[in-house]
Formats: structure tokens, C-alpha cells, sequence
């Protein structure tokens, strides 16, 4: 059996069927006492409530089992599962990106030491790193993170993080982002956690298996959604010995250069990395896509109720997709998922069959799903 497909539901060590327990204790009492119960008898009602306990507790009990195995586990239990091979939950990240800082009209040597700090309304970044402005240099970039974790960091356009708070003397001083922050993410949740978990036994591995650099590579950022490994490929399509693509997908989509830097730092470690092997992290190639669908309806149904189901059917469909690389465009399984209640067909004239590989990303760019005019009776 393949343990993916397993059900939850499935995992039990106690029969906690209620009809059952209910049946068999019903049986018990007749048989122990030779008198045949009525629904109305004041033992059946006795029992009724017994049953209901006893369902209830053995419930309780395989629920703690399925607790005990990473793949059912949720909150602290999964926090117990990923202690026992040394995987913690990541913690809330900061976003991060580049402060590009200038300056004029100097007077002295400019000192930008770590920390300096330059905001946008509320939200503050601080360098990570620290330089020096002179007149032979006006001009340097700084990797900076914001105070703040979680996501309220991600997303400000070029230029827009340009306010500078600390004080710089020796010149008239100027700093703004020139690159979109990201990386900041919540808490890492169970969903991301446990598969970091299921991976953590290929981190024991000192030959460089492709479980070894997904685990650490998905260690760095719970940002991080997806992760794909392999040889990286020359122009003709053949395999690199010795070179190790790793392609990074963020929650937010693409990943920033600041994210590819740490990935690219901690997949590079001595400890980490066979001492022949040269890694490459980069973000996926995209596929760009846009769906054009009509919805041709049964008789007497609801277009505005129609419609809007629709289109949050496919919202729903395409935030999964978004954080998988890999994910073929397949005109049918779009059908199925526009096909909701009310619909009679569904007539796709885009996207087409496309076959997405391993280290692309496919990106839908805009949705027009139009209701038609007639309608069938079916």
C-alpha cells in the first residue's frame, strides 16, 4: 500500500463505529440477562448512554494513535514527531531585499553600519550588513530584513521602501529598495512542516541524495513551498556531472535573489554538501497561461450564483497549484473543476494540453470565465 493514499479515518486500533458498539452491548445485556430489550425500556436508554461514552472514548483513543505518526499528526504531537529526528518548526521569517544607498555633497567618509534602518509607513527594514560610502564610491547595495516577521514585510514595489531613519553624517544620504521584499512568511504550518519531517532522515545521508538537499533547502525559510533537485543541464540537454540544480518556490510565487542567496549559503556548507558537488539554486522557469472558458448552463439555473462558484472553484484550484512545481496544464482536469452546480458544459478555449516540467512553474495570468447565452435542459 502507499502510504499517501492512506485515509485518516482508516487508522484506528478500537472498533469506534457507533451502530456497532451500540448492537453489541445491547446483545450483551440480553444475553446476560435472558430478557429481550424494547427501544422504550429504561435499560435501553441506560445503554444508549453508554454506548455514546464508549464511542467517544474509543475515538479518543485512535485519534492518539494516529497522533503518534508523523503523517496524522498535527500541533504539538507533530512538534514531538519532528523532536525525535531533530527537525524543529521553523519559526515566523522576516522579508527581505536590497537597500540601494547614495550619497552627495560629501563632507567626510560615510559610515553605514548594520542595522541602519529605512522605512515604509510603519513597516521598518534594517540592513543585515554593513559598508562605506566615499567619493569614490556614492553608491552601495545592502541586504536588509525587516523588523517585523511574518508577512506584512512581503511585496512593496521598487523605490517604495525609501525613508531613511538613522541618522548617516559625512554626506547628504538617500536609500530606497531596488529589489520586491520577500520571504516573510507565518509560522511554519503542519502541512509544511510534516513533509520537512517525512524528509528529515535523508539529512543523515552523506552522499548527497536529492531528500538531503530538499530537507535543507525547505529548512531555511517557511516561505518555502517546493523544491525540486537534479543534475544541472549543459545547452544540449545533457546532464552535468557533479553540478546540482535546486530550483525554490516561495509561497508569494518567485523567489527573490536576498532567498536564493541563503538557500544557495546553507546548501553549501561543508556538512551539508558532498565535498565534489557544486550547487546551483535558482528560481523555477515560468510558464505563463490564461483561462478563457465559457459556461453553458442547465435551464432555470442562477448565472450570477453559477458564475461566482465558478470562479472560486478555479481560485481554490489555482492557489494549490501555485505552490507546486511541475504541475501539468490539463484541459480536462480545468473542466471538472469549472463543471460545478448548474453547469451544463464547459466550453474551455484555453489554456491547452501543455506538459509542465520538473523545475518550471506554471502561472495562470488572468481568468475570463463568460456564462453563454443559451441553456440545456439535459
Amino acid at each position: 500500500m502507499n502510504m499517501k493514499d492512506l485515509q485518516r479515518e482508516n487508522v484506528k486500533i478500537v472498533d469506534d463505529n457507533p451502530e456497532k458498539i451500540l448492537s453489541e452491548m445491547i446483545a450483551d445485556y440480553e444475553q446476560r440477562t435472558g430478557k429481550t430489550l424494547q427501544p422504550a425500556h429504561i435499560e435501553r436508554l441506560l445503554i444508549n448512554t453508554f454506548a455514546y461514552r464508549t464511542t467517544l472514548t474509543h475515538q479518543q483513543i485512535n485519534e492518539a494513535y494516529r497522533q503518534q505518526h508523523v503523517r496524522f499528526a498535527t500541533g504539538l504531537m507533530l512538534d514531538l514527531c519532528g523532536d525525535d529526528v531533530n527537525t524543529p518548526r521553523l519559526e515566523a521569517s522576516a522579508a527581505r531585499c536590497t537597500l540601494r544607498f547614495s550619497a552627495t555633497e560629501f563632507v567626510g567618509e560615510v559610515n553605514i553600519p548594520m542595522g541602519t534602518q529605512v522605512s515604509v509607513g510603519d513597516v521598518v527594514f534594517a540592513t543585515i550588513e554593513q559598508g562605506q560610502l566615499s567619493p569614490n564610491r556614492p553608491q552601495m547595495d545592502l541586504q536588509a530584513a525587516c523588523l517585523e516577521t511574518g508577512l506584512r514585510g512581503n511585496g512593496w514595489a521598487v523605490g517604495q521602501i525609501n525613508t531613511l531613519i538613522t541618522s548617516l553624517t559625512g554626506a547628504r544620504m538617500t536609500a530606497h529598495n531596488i529589489s520586491v521584499p520577500t520571504g516573510g512568511a507565518e509560522v511554519e504550518s503542519d502541512d509544511a512542516y510534516r513533509e520537512r519531517v517525512l524528509l528529515a532522515p535523508e539529512s543523515f545521508s552523506v552522499a548527497g541524495s536529492v531528500g538531503a538537499y530538499q530537507y535543507w533547502a525547505r529548512a531555511v525559510s517557511p516561505a518555502i513551498c517546493d523544491v525540486h533537485v537534479a543534475n544541472a543541464l549543459d545547452n544540449l540537454g545533457n546532464a552535468i556531472g557533479g553540478t546540482v540544480a535546486v530550483t525554490v518556490l516561495t509561497k508569494t510565487g518567485l523567489p527573490e535573489r536576498e532567498l536564493l542567496a541563503q538557500v544557495q549559503t546553507e546548501l553549501s556548507g561543508e556538512k551539508k554538501r558532498p565535498l565534489c558537488d557544486t550547487v546551483s539554486v535558482r528560481a523555477p522557469e515560468t510558464v505563463d497561461y490564461a483561462l478563457n472558458a465559457e459556461l453553458v448552463l442547465f435551464t432555470g439555473a442562477n448565472a450570477l450564483e453559477v458564475k461566482a462558484a465558478a470562479e472560486s472553484a478555479w481560485a481554490k484550484y489555482e492557489s494549490q497549484r501555485r505552490e507546486k512545481l511541475g504541475g501539468d496544464i490539463v484541459p480536462l482536469d480545468i473542466q471538472k473543476v469549472l463543471q460545478v452546480a448548474g453547469v451544463y458544459n464547459v466550453i474551455l478555449n484555453a489554456p491547452t494540453l501543455r506538459i509542465i516540467q520538473p523545475n518550471q512553474w506554471a502561472r495562470c495570468t488572468s481568468v475570463r470565465i463568460l456564462i453563454k447565452a443559451e441553456q440545456q435542459d439535459g
